[in-house]
């Protein structure tokens, strides 16, 4: 059985780490009232340059809210100090998800095998 979950690894160039460490904050605040989101993690390098945000949602339509909803009010402020690099996509993303997304260029990777507990 296929899950329908889709998260995904969102990879951002930060010059100005002071500045976007108090977005973090905001962001894990709106996310967490989501009931579809299911995990939100930012992850920073010891440079501190590059900064990985994974996230996993219950399905398209959870993330699609995320987006809209919850990110769209901080984008703004978000994309001012965070360069996006690298968008890698997993799971089962709609069709409706993959057309809103597309002119982000986010790379769609298909599960061939493993298991998850």
């Amino acid at each position: 059985m296929q899950s329908e979950q889709v998260y995904w690894v969102f990879t951002v160039a930060v010059d100005q780490m002071d500045k976007f460490t108090p977005l973090i904050p905001k962001l894990e605040a709106a996310t967490e009232k989501e009931p579809g989101a299911l995990q939100f993690e930012f992850n920073i390098a010891d440079d501190q340059k590059t900064v990985d945000i994974f996230e996993r949602y219950s399905d398209s339509k959870a993330a699609l809210f995320h987006q809209t909803e919850s990110f769209a009010p901080l984008s703004n402020e978000f994309f001012a100090v965070a360069k996006l690099t690298r968008w890698v996509i997993y799971g089962t993303p709609s069709d409706e998800f993959k057309k809103a997304n597309t002119d982000f260029h986010p790379i769609y990777m298909t599960r061939s095998d493993g298991f998850v507990r």
